[in-house]
């Protein structure tokens, strides 16, 4: 009998284990990086909300209004990624923006152009 609990222990422990492993919280809705739809002067507030839906944040830069949207993938063990989008607004048009990721397929485009 003490054999039977002893692998029942053991099978836990390896599946707690396991579930460490590959555990990763996310928050944020996941959103495309490919961002040639923004044109500053032209798409408006109304324009990204059907989009991307509620930023995340929203904030101001030295009277700027700003809004946020972000993806982030964080994991116990191994990489953690994060890509975050920010807008800048003069009214209801896009003013400028930002867009930073530590994905590797968003970094290499990134770096080299491609």
């Amino acid at each position: 009998m003490q054999s039977r609990q002893m692998k029942s222990r053991l099978m836990l422990t390896v599946v707690v284990f396991c579930g460490l492993q590959t555990a990763c919280v996310t928050r944020g809705r996941d959103f495309s990086s490919d961002l040639t739809w923004v044109k500053k002067g032209q798409t408006t507030q109304s324009d990204v909300t059907r989009l991307l839906g509620q930023p995340v944040a929203i904030g101001n830069t030295g009277g700027v209004p700003t809004w946020t949207y972000g993806y982030y993938d964080y994991r116990l063990f191994g990489n953690s990624d994060t890509k975050e989008l920010k807008f800048y607004w003069n009214g209801d048009k896009v003013q400028d923006f930002s867009f930073n990721s530590s994905f590797p397929q968003d970094r290499k485009r990134l770096m080299f152009g491609k």
